[in-house]
């Protein structure tokens, strides 16, 4: 009869890791690691009496102790920046899915937007791209093969202050190759911690960082000690506030200069109202360390913006839908007509900067004709202006439909650079909203809340990778 013998282990055994309790070295943070009388005194467990016991101690620090812990230790990267960026007291267009193209920030600029982000942009997609400036407009192009994978202009370069690059990544040396890339040409770097689509959480980026906390600062303090320009970061709300405040705690200790906090969780569908409650706690950290916190979700412009700052604190309010529909919500005194003035403008941008069609005509589907008292155009002229813009396939079609001349698109564009730049130098936005409402001018659009809610962006390259994009979008 043949004796039984033990089996010899398979090829990948040695990997399978044993089961355990999780231990404190899970989750010990940096500058918070246990003494050698805490590890002396403590009681250890097992799951599995057939092992030794643990040589860590269970953790009994409940998360508020750990803020406390994290909120007195020093912040890991000081530095100064010959550029530095004011985030606060600001309407600031976020980072979306192609909307956040050239034309559409510079319109936002000169309404008003105090910062505009663009579209996150993967590492790998930006690495290894051609730099190319236009002779005549200015635009400069990062591409890749067939497409632009990132354009902006001077007027958006470091010494204005206004263009944050927002970078989507799962690895500190790769983020850093993609933010030297482009660091000569933006104001600031914005790490993507907060978008649940697949294409980007698949790769461990966007809110899979998340998950992976240890990892998002490593990404950061990568960044901190290596860019010369202000960095910052956009999160969403995890499922509990005490773990929300541990990592908010464990964010605002790096260096960053910004946090933006999107009031929705990573499940949240979009339509969901954000939760602004929770933001108030953040808040209070963020001015501990002195760090501005920018509310994310749902916001309106100026129509909603002082609400907003009465229940949260927040610093300043970052725009996405409300502006995809009507760049000029970033007016204090409210957003003008689409169809009779903002549309020309867009137009007269995008031929001027050499905009994609395509990405111009995303923009212009994107744009909702104005109500009254935005507009007095009467509603069936209004349904048939957006018809021809449905139509066009070109933008000398589209001028040609509106009844618009592109001929004055280089004064139309030398117009707005002027007003950026006055816009951006000492104006006071909050006396021109104070006295245009005691005028009687201010002229607020309502929307609905399904129309509010907000997506982070990607962008592989404006004008390519259709499917990516609007599954990003709509996914």
């Amino acid at each position: 009869m043949p004796v039984p013998t033990p089996r010899d282990s398979s090829p990948s055994a040695e990997h399978r890791p044993s089961k355990r309790t999780k231990s404190i070295t899970d989750h010990v943070l940096p500058g918070a690691m246990l003494t050698n009388e805490e590890l002396d005194n403590s009681s250890f467990t097992t799951s599995d009496p057939g092992l030794t016991t643990s040589p860590f101690p269970r953790d009994t620090r409940s998360e508020e102790q750990l803020v406390a812990e994290q909120m007195d230790l020093p912040v890991e990267v000081s530095r100064e920046y010959e550029n530095d960026i004011d985030y606060r007291e600001k309407l600031v267009l976020a980072p979306m899915v192609r909307t956040g193209s050239l034309p559409m920030r510079l319109l936002s600029l000169y309404y008003g937007a105090g910062l505009v982000w663009s579209p996150e942009v993967v590492d790998k997609a930006i690495i290894g791209c051609e730099r190319v400036v236009d002779p005549e407009s200015g635009v400069i192009t990062y591409h890749k093969g067939q497409g632009p994978i990132f354009t902006t202009h001077p007027i958006e370069k470091p010494y204005r202050k206004f263009v944050i690059f927002q970078i989507g990544s799962s690895d500190p040396a790769l983020a850093v190759k993609a933010a030297q890339t482009v660091q000569q040409d933006v104001a600031g770097i914005d790490l993507n911690c907060g978008c649940p689509k697949p294409f980007s959480t698949h790769s461990g980026m966007g809110a899979a960082l998340l998950s992976t906390p240890d990892l998002l600062l490593d990404i950061l303090r990568a960044l901190l000690t290596s860019i010369p320009l202000p960095i910052s970061c956009k999160i969403r709300l995890l499922p509990t506030q005490p773990s929300t405040k541990l990592l908010v705690s464990r964010i605002i200790r790096t260096g960053i200069r910004n946090l933006t906090v999107h009031c929705r969780t990573r499940d949240m569908r979009p339509g969901v109202p954000a939760v602004w409650s929770r933001l108030a706690d953040l808040v209070a950290l963020g001015k501990k360390r002195g760090i501005p916190i920018t509310c994310n979700g749902d916001g309106e412009g100026w129509s909603n913006w002082e609400a907003i700052r009465a229940q949260t604190g927040a610093d300043s309010l970052m725009l996405a839908r409300a502006a995809e529909r009507n760049p000029s919500v970033f007016l204090p005194i409210g957003p003008r007509c689409n169809l009779t003035e903002v549309i020309p403008r867009l137009l007269a941008v995008a031929e001027y900067t050499k905009n994609p069609w395509g990405n111009t005509k995303f923009l212009l589907s994107q744009f909702k004709p104005s109500p009254p008292p935005i507009s007095d155009m009467p509603k069936a002229e209004r349904k048939r202006l957006s018809q021809v813009v449905a139509q066009c396939k070109s933008i000398d079609e589209a001028a040609a439909g509106l009844g618009l001349s592109l001929a004055k698109g280089t004064v139309i564009f030398a117009s707005i650079v002027e007003r950026i730049e006055s816009i951006q130098s000492g104006t006071n936005v909050w006396e021109e909203r104070r006295l245009a409402e005691e005028k009687g001018e201010v002229l607020d659009e309502p929307q609905g809340l399904e129309e509010r809610a907000e997506v982070d962006g990607f962008e592989v390259g404006v004008g390519q990778a259709e499917d990516e994009e609007e599954m990003a979008m709509n996914g």
